[in-house]
């Protein structure tokens, strides 16, 4: 008997703890706090004068905010709690039942529009106007999927605070991130905000209401996600015009060190994640350029020191807006909805600070972001007087050996700037962007000299390094590219990995280059070689873990298949090779680029084609009128543009002017197979003028070089 009783009551103790041990495990919260106004200057100066061992542990990365139209704090934040690139609604914001709009009640308001109000939600009277205007744009921003997500899985949602001015001056969007498909979230607003006279616009956060209310919402539920809009910044730059710079200075002070004190008292519970994410940087910093938004993660762990990465850019430190609704939810280990393009971030335990690591790199990125438009108006115009100029050597009658020598240098300077623009992307760290330029633009010439003097081939040289370089980087993965001027920017967002438009062009021309010693080759061989380049090419361009370039890839495939029509047995019936030009070879171009994707991680091409496969057909549309939309944007204002307009009005009057210039069918098999390139790159990319601009110019300065040998040749 004695023997039942102990087994009885270890039998309840056991059950006892492990009951408590599960659900303290299962215990979990996330504060997400969004900070507006917050930017990387005040990063600096955190980690200069803030608590170290704070920021030390944290995870930092710099956050692309990138909406759909143009950036403000709407716009972002919805595009941010979507997890897909949207846009705000005129008028839009979070209430409290008992506010009024215009002298009217947000519930009559709601009464009136919609037939209903909730009863335990904050208010948000243009929800289904947001819901409509992001349904009309090619994105298509599911409004509410996060709050949704998380309360099918039972996930308590809550949102406090606001960034408000006055009571006639409402800012509230933190909402957005908890609410769910109705549009509902309970929260507290007003509250948490408390006057104080000395504060800008006489409001600032209440930090004691804020912890409360923090600590009785995780007391009642095993799941929370809460969200506390940290209003004080967005205050204090609203208010900054009208202060005294010594006063703005110690209020400055006084709102960091504030938000700091906030951050160390929720960072301290073993059962916390706590993130911070700016939606939009204040003013000053954006017309710095500075357009890179902070991103703060502190894991319940409490490692030493965290580094974040991301599947979407395969950058380190540099994440995308998509990325943080799939990171809340991995939080709770709920799985990410498919129709979601982004990935968690990968959170890696690191025992070395990587704070000063992170900041130039960051730093590097918005110095490039804010030379590039000189650097690239001044790039492009010289190589179009350039073009001009040795075109004008080439009409003329008689020329001086001599001026023709200069122009053959000056063609071979300009075929190789765009590896110089790897070469030293790293010495604009060192040198001011005009020094830089200039170096750049002494080193073209200084190459061009040497492989004129010194190479009985130049261009194939040429062609031939710069093919490997552009290889061997891509191998890498692309640590040149990402910072290189003639590379893809992390600010504007449309590519952070493989190839990117103005590389491709570059890369294929470079590699079509290196058939030249075949000129004289046999049609069979010729054709072999072409082939086995194009199949290179394919891979290089297409690979997921390599350029992950769609148009490329299909711009080489159709450049192939032209070649392959070219050479056989049918090409006099064109019945047969004009279907199987236009149909075949641009299906077989799909089938390689999704069988180049089954392998390696994700990207932005394999999550396409899910949704393509899937039967979304909506989503195939959306994208194609994304790329024309883009490609037209880009005609109408890059300065590709004049280099796209130049190098094509020109190849089409020396193709006009010369037509019996190429004598050797290889010669011409090789020109032909460079300009379908460049069409093609033209009519796939989304940002098809810049690839073409800068293939396009590659042929022309080929051409002309093939021009200035002959017309040297007739001269002597």
């Amino acid at each position: 008997m004695k023997k039942s009783w102990i087994i009885v009551i270890s039998l309840l103790i056991f059950f006892v703890f492990t009951t408590n041990a599960k659900s303290y495990e299962q215990q979990q919260s996330l504060v997400l706090i969004v900070v507006p106004d917050f930017s990387f200057e005040e990063v600096d100066w955190l980690v200069e004068h803030g608590d170290e061992e704070l920021w030390k542990n944290a995870g930092l990365a710099a956050l692309n905010v990138r909406p759909d139209g143009s950036y403000s704090y709407l716009n972002n934040t919805v595009s941010l709690s979507t997890g897909v690139r949207g846009v705000g609604v005129d008028n839009w914001n979070g209430f409290e039942r008992g506010e009024h709009i215009d002298g009217r009640k947000v519930e009559d308001l709601l009464l009136q529009w919609t037939g209903n109000y909730p009863q335990d939600s904050l208010l948000h009277p243009y929800f289904h106007k947001l819901v409509e205007k992001n349904n009309e744009t090619t994105f298509r921003a599911p409004i509410g999927i996060l709050g949704e997500t998380l309360k099918q899985e039972g996930v308590h949602r809550y949102v406090l605070g606001t960034s408000d001015l006055n009571i006639e001056e409402r800012v509230r969007y933190g909402s957005l991130f908890a609410v769910d498909r109705k549009g509902e979230v309970p929260g507290k607003l007003s509250e948490m905000v408390q006057v104080d006279p000395e504060a800008p616009y006489g409001l600032k956060m209440n930090t004691n209401s804020l912890l409360e209310e923090i600590e009785t919402i995780e007391k009642n539920s095993e799941q929370s996600f809460i969200v506390v809009e940290w209003g004080d910044f967005y205050r204090l730059y609203a208010e900054k015009n009208k202060m005294t710079t010594d006063h703005f200075v110690n209020n400055y002070e006084d709102v960091l060190r504030s938000l700091e004190q906030f951050i160390q008292l929720i960072v301290d519970n073993e059962n916390r994640h706590v993130m911070l994410v700016s939606p939009m940087m204040h003013t000053e910093a954006y017309k710095l350029k500075k357009q890179l938004s902070p991103f703060f993660y502190w894991d319940a762990a409490h490692f030493n020191s965290l580094e974040l990465y991301s599947q979407t850019t395969k950058q380190r430190h540099v994440i995308s807006n998509v990325d943080i609704v799939p990171t809340i939810l991995s939080i709770y280990d709920i799985q990410i909805p498919a129709s979601l393009p982004g990935t968690s971030l990968k959170r890696i335990e690191r025992s070395d600070d990587l704070h000063d690591e992170i900041i130039n790199n960051i730093n590097w990125i918005f110095k490039i972001y804010s030379t590039r438009s000189v650097v690239l108006s001044s790039y492009i115009t010289l190589l179009v007087l350039m073009l001009i100029g040795v075109g004008i050597l080439l009409w003329r009658r008689r020329t001086n050996p001599r001026w023709l020598s200069i122009g053959k240098v000056l063609l071979l300077a300009a075929v190789s700037s765009p590896i110089w623009y790897l070469f030293l992307s790293k010495v604009l760290l060192y040198v001011h962007s005009g020094y830089y330029f200039w170096l750049l633009t002494l080193l073209s010439i200084l190459l061009g000299w040497l492989l004129l003097k010194f190479t009985k081939y130049p261009l194939v040289l040429l062609g031939t390094v710069q093919f490997l370089v552009i290889t061997l980087d891509l191998w890498m993965g692309s640590p040149l590219m990402q910072r290189s001027y003639l590379g893809y920017d992390p600010i504007i967002g449309a590519r952070y990995y493989g190839i990117g438009n103005e590389y491709a062009g570059v890369y294929m021309i470079s590699g079509l280059l290196l058939l030249i010693p075949f000129w004289k080759a046999s049609k069979k061989t010729f054709f072999l070689v072409v082939t086995i380049l194009f199949i290179f090419l394919i891979y290089m361009l297409g690979a997921s873990h390599l350029g992950t370039n769609a148009g490329a890839t299909l711009s080489a495939a159709i450049a192939w298949g032209f070649i392959a029509v070219k050479h056989s047995f049918i090409m006099k019936k064109w019945k047969l090779w004009l279907p199987i030009l236009l149909i075949g070879i641009p299906l077989l171009s799909l089938m390689l680029l999704y069988l180049l994707q089954l392998s390696g991680k994700p990207t932005h091409i394999g999550y396409a084609f899910e949704r393509i496969l899937n039967g979304d057909l909506t989503y195939m549309l959306d994208v194609i009128t994304r790329k024309l939309q883009m490609n037209w944007k880009i005609f109408k204002f890059s300065n590709w543009t004049q280099l796209f307009v130049t190098s094509y009005i020109l190849m089409g009057i020396m193709l006009w002017r010369q037509k019996k210039w190429i004598k050797n069918e290889r010669e011409k098999d090789i020109l032909q197979t460079m300009l379908v390139t460049s069409v093609a790159l033209l009519l796939l990319n989304d940002s098809g003028v810049v690839a073409a601009a800068t293939s396009m110019f590659l042929i022309v300065a080929t051409s002309y070089f093939w021009l200035l040998e002959e017309k040297e040749g007739e001269a002597t």
